[in-house]
């Protein structure tokens, strides 16, 4: 009955350190798990904002150059560079590039629902956009794990946005 309650420390020697080999893999595993959703939705986020915020910039109504427009002069939705890099500086720690921003142009659904895009988009022969036809900015990135987990891909994450150009407002 006496060896039942002697807790001498030579016999419960390397308890602590069993326990902390059970439970330190679940505890790691459990931290990496939230620091890959945290970094997905940071992904998620920024992909969203850059692209508003370079539909909005497109969208805006005026020229990038001066402030009364004429007619020889570039619209904010024909400054294609002007989007872009107001989509990267609105997306920092990504790393989004130029070439995961798509712009392009429609005249929004008809009455069947039917959409009919605009040629010409971002060339040299950028098309007039007059009121109510959308700019379209879809911006896409690819989300790399953290740490490679077997049987997890990466996935692009994709934002797409629809703004409505009013023409000039006096």
């Amino acid at each position: 009955m006496n060896d039942l309650f002697n807790t001498s420390e030579s016999k419960y020697k390397g308890q602590s350190t069993l326990e902390l080999a059970l439970v330190l893999p679940i505890f790691l595993t459990l931290m990496l798990g939230v620091f890959e959703i945290a970094f997905l939705f940071f992904y998620n986020v920024s992909v969203a904002n850059a692209s508003r915020e370079a539909a909005r910039y497109a969208a805006s109504s005026g020229c990038p150059s001066s402030t009364a427009c004429i007619p020889t002069d570039m619209h904010y939705y024909q400054d294609c560079t002007g989007i872009k890099n107001r989509a990267i500086s609105k997306a920092p720690g990504i790393g989004l590039q130029a070439a995961d921003i798509v712009i392009s142009y429609d005249h929004g659904p008809d009455n069947n629902g039917v959409i009919s895009p605009i040629a010409d988009v971002c060339s040299a022969t950028t098309p007039t956009l007059v009121t109510g036809d959308r700019v379209v900015i879809t911006v896409t990135k690819q989300f790399t794990l953290i740490v490679p987990i077997p049987g997890l891909k990466n996935f692009p994450i994709v934002s797409k946005t629809y703004r409505t150009y009013l023409g000039q407002v006096n």
